[in-house]
């Protein structure tokens, strides 16, 4: 393969592989460099780029059977593929150009290494097809379509249906006045409608797979560090699978010097990056992006046509698609007497967020950078961003459309509110942002941004991590680099204190000889979840098992764990979880039916705590000295298809322990669903140093490739474990002396 140059004439392309595998390109002009892209991103991850270009246009069902039959009916009804042919015709002719490029350079690997696929292929029915250029659009939006509101909604929703307004409003956490929920839209017979709908689709519901994800992110200025420059880093919080989101990839051109984590099918650094100027990261700005409206009185009207969804060793089956003028029918059908249409800022209006992919990778500074993101779309992120002139800015991006209060909680009757039609988005002008604090830093840790300014959502991440980074970031008047992998690896909760005083105040009805002990152990703890401590496991058990206490009492469990009338298992038991401690700790317990006093609270606390211990017993042995948080917090880090096909199974990587939870800045969140078992966690951890790019590091949890067994699937595990970096070496001269490889394209 040979990048392209003007007039079709084929040039060479330099490509040198670091110590890590890493691409380091040297490409003549700017399509031989996306060329060069694409070929690399292919090497390291075609099977994933596969994976998420059969998932994105409902057809994952091909390879792996019924077992993908939920997701893939979704995808055929939401008509996202069809979406992303029709927002990738609408883009700007250069950003067409760049997917293009981009796609030439995949098709070419896919063309000569028709024999050398990585082993997940044996699976599949075919090979992969060619790479096309909407595509790229096709596998960003799959992997950002379930981070919003979409499964928050549906699961408030059956709250609702189950008769629990009161603990709605509840749940709702602190917002401004202005923002009171209603949840008096849908009438009494539509609430009983709505409860019907989500209990008959309950099997496409668990199909649905959360990926809603979090982060930090935090700029310190030059005032505040030894080398008078900023620095700027972060870690993405996802969940941890195999192959790792994120792609590492540094590409030079005469236009542009930029490294970054790339999504594997997509052009440039959408989210985490820098060129030779200006250095940008992002955190999930957590935008109420999503409606979700029960029709009763329209379906009549919907035009339904049929695909025809194939699914491996099962047949073929039809699969009914229509919308009503607020958005394609996501469940249910005529036949039913009601259904929910779905409206999202990824498909309500043209999605122009490439178009903002090449402008950012020639910004110089962070102005021209914040204008280089003025057509993001898709997600709302809060963008941080630092340039060698020594100034650090904080920006949402992103498509904010703000609807009526009843539409921010909850799915709304389809009659009586207000759909999408004529409601225009914030203007980028008005969407928060600052420049250059005098305090010296920026921080951001999906935490509510501002008290005033446009609606964004009622859904944000509570202050413990972002307080904590202040906390961190304040200690440092002469903050380094290398003090930003202490930050990286800090696993205090500022959240524990109040969770384990309303845990262990006035309990007193335990009976385990042993309950004094675990109250006495919590009431000393130093609410750091180290692997060595035992206190964390203790905590975490509780935690979990209050969660089954209310989830039990609100008739939203079941033996089935995650509960057959809710979103998904784990989606579900993740939203109990943060209501049930948001009850407890707001001291709303009493709207729990079962719990009206002291007496029943103290009742049901002393159950978790002997619940706990005979737990651990069983778990991990009598001996309480061993009840250490590493031997229950284990990263499990799923391959897709080895989790659908038994005969995979040696394709899932190694399970290793790790610290922190979801409230720490090392984040290792747990799904109540899956036990103590780390189901997120960072995917990437950076560090941007304006002052000496080379000083900067990098880090994933697996490695840059995807094809287990080639040495760079998983070389990168151990120091992802300790919490250290490698380094992202960007001069010539510290790409060389990490070289390793070095050959032509």
């Amino acid at each position: 393969m040979r990048g392209s140059g003007g007039g079709g004439v084929r040039v060479k392309t330099e490509i040198q592989r670091d110590k890590w595998g890493i691409a380091h390109v040297k490409a003549p002009n700017q399509p031989a460099a996306f060329e060069a892209q694409g070929w690399i991103a292919a090497s390291d991850r075609i099977w994933q780029m596969e994976f998420d270009r059969l998932k994105s246009q409902g057809r994952w069902g091909e390879t792996v059977g019924a077992k993908a039959a939920r997701e893939d009916a979704f995808f055929r009804r939401l008509g996202l593929a069809d979406l992303a042919k029709q927002h990738w015709s609408s883009l700007a002719s250069e950003t067409k150009a760049i997917t293009e490029a981009y796609a030439r350079g995949v098709n070419r690997w896919l063309d000569t290494h028709e024999d050398e696929l990585p082993a997940e292929f044996e699976y599949h029915a075919a090979a992969p097809e060619q790479w096309q250029p909407w595509h790229c659009v096709a596998v960003y939006k799959l992997r950002h379509i379930f981070m919003g509101t979409l499964n928050r909604k549906l699961w408030r929703g059956f709250l609702l249906a189950k008769g629990h307004p009161d603990l709605l409003q509840a749940m709702r956490g602190s917002v401004e006045e202005s923002s009171a929920i209603t949840t008096s839209n849908l009438p009494a017979t539509e609430l009983a409608d709505l409860s019907d709908l989500i209990q008959a689709n309950a099997d496409q519901l668990r199909g649905l797979v959360d990926i809603d994800g979090g982060s930090n992110s935090w700029a310190i200025a030059g005032s505040r560090t030894e080398s008078g420059l900023p620095l700027l880093a972060g870690d993405p919080h996802r969940g941890i699978e195999f192959p790792n989101v994120y792609h590492q990839f540094h590409m030079k051109c005469p236009e542009f010097n930029a490294i970054g984590l790339a999504f594997p099918g997509v052009p440039g650094f959408p989210h985490f990056g820098h060129n030779a100027d200006v250095a940008w990261c992002i955190t999930h700005g957590m935008a109420d992006d999503t409606d979700l409206f029960l029709e009763t009185e329209d379906l009549a009207g919907v035009q339904w046509s049929s695909e025809t969804l194939s699914l491996r060793g099962e047949g073929s089956f039809e699969v009914y698609r229509g919308s009503t003028q607020r958005g394609p029918v996501v469940l249910g059908d005529p036949s039913q007497g009601a259904a929910l249409s779905m409206a999202w800022t990824g498909m309500n209006g043209q999605d122009s967020t490439f178009d903002a992919l090449l402008p950012m990778l020639k910004a110089s500074t962070c102005e021209e950078l914040e204008a280089a993101v003025e057509p993001w779309v898709i997600p709302v992120n809060n963008l941080l961003s630092a340039d060698r002139d020594g100034h650090i800015s904080f920006k949402v991006r992103g498509r904010v459309i703000e609807r009526p209060h009843e539409n921010r909680w909850i799915p709304v009757s389809a009659e009586t509110s207000v759909d999408w039609s004529n409601l225009d988005p914030v203007s980028f002008e008005d969407l928060p942002g600052e420049r250059d604090p005098d305090r010296g830093y920026l921080v951001t840790a999906n935490n509510r941004i501002s008290d005033g300014g446009p609606y964004i959502s009622l859904d944000f991440a509570g202050p413990a991590r972002y307080d904590r980074i202040v906390e961190l970031i304040e200690a440092l008047p002469n903050a380094t680099a290398a003090d930003m992998e202490k930050i990286h690896s800090d696993v205090v909760s500022l959240r524990a204190p109040a969770i384990v005083g309303a845990l262990v105040t006035h309990v007193t009805q335990f009976t385990h000889p042993s309950g004094q002990w675990l109250v006495d152990c919590l009431t000393n703890w130093d609410c750091a979840l180290s692997e060595e401590s035992i206190e964390a496991s203790l905590y975490s058990v509780i935690r979990r098992r209050w969660t089954e206490s209310v989830g039990e009492r609100l008739g939203v469990g079941s033996p089935e764990l995650g509960g057959p009338k809710w979103p998904s298992p784990e989606a579900a038991s993740r939203m109990l979880a943060e209501a049930a401690i948001h009850l407890l700790v707001d001291e709303n317990w009493h709207l729990v039916p079962g719990l009206e006093s002291e007496d029943d609270l103290d009742a049901a606390l002393s159950s978790c705590i002997d619940e706990t211990l005979e737990e651990l017993e069983q778990r991990l042995g009598e001996d309480n000295s061993q009840w250490t948080w590493g031997r229950l917090h284990r990263m499990a880090s799923p391959h897709p298809l080895a989790s659908a096909v038994e005969q995979a199974r040696h394709l899932h990587p190694p399970i290793d322990a790790c610290p922190g939870d979801s409230d720490t800045v090392r984040c290792g969140s747990v799904t109540p669903e899956t036990g103590e078992r780390s189901a997120a966690g960072s995917v990437a951890r950076y560090v941007f140093d304006l002052d000496d790019w080379d000083r900067s590091g990098w880090v994933v949890p697996h490695g840059v490739s995807g094809v287990r067994g080639e040495g760079h699937d998983i070389d990168q595990r151990a120091t992802w474990l300790d919490c250290a970096l490698i380094p992202m070496a960007f001069t010539p001269s510290a790409v060389k002396e990490i070289e390793v490889e070095c050959f032509e394209i």
